[in-house]
């Protein structure tokens, strides 16, 4: 997490983490997750970069001089496995929007990659393209997630 982050924004990113993997962990999936900082699965970078420029300083040289909007996620697969996935975060993100965007990228990381888009999913689904408003997995959402990773 780059120094642009400090202060509330750290607090506010650390707490969308935990709630993200409590929420991803609760869903009954085969999934479950643990924050590691040492050396993570999924890296999540918080770079000092505009929304809307291109992603600069991540330490991934695919990632280099790739458009970003607020926030995305990158996946790396090959024959259908995924081999890394990368979430990164802006500086033009809204803090309010970290909690909604945390759990969406974390999903989408776990290839669930589809966004929507329309007015109607804007309160319905947590792949909107154009609303950061749901912080919670919808039935419909854990129903996607186990069948990806159906429980043990």
């Amino acid at each position: 997490m780059e120094r642009a982050y400090l202060g509330g924004k750290k607090t506010r990113a650390e707490a969308a983490l935990q709630r993200a993997i409590a929420e991803i962990n609760a869903a009954g999936s085969a999934v479950q997750l643990t924050r590691n900082d040492s050396d993570p699965d999924i890296p999540i970078l918080f770079l000092d970069i505009p929304s809307r420029s291109t992603i600069t300083g991540s330490g991934f040289q695919a990632l280099e001089g790739t458009p970003i909007s607020g926030a995305g996620v990158r996946v790396f697969a090959k024959d259908g496995v995924i081999l890394k996935s990368v979430i990164i975060f802006t500086t033009g993100l809204q803090i309010r929007a970290y909690e909604s965007a945390m759990l969406e990228e974390i999903i989408q990381g776990l290839g669930l990659l589809a966004d929507v888009g329309g007015t109607y999913y804007e309160s319905r689904c947590i792949f909107s393209q154009s609303s950061n408003a749901l912080t919670n997995l919808s039935k419909q959402h854990i129903m996607a997630l186990g069948r990806h990773y159906p429980p043990r």
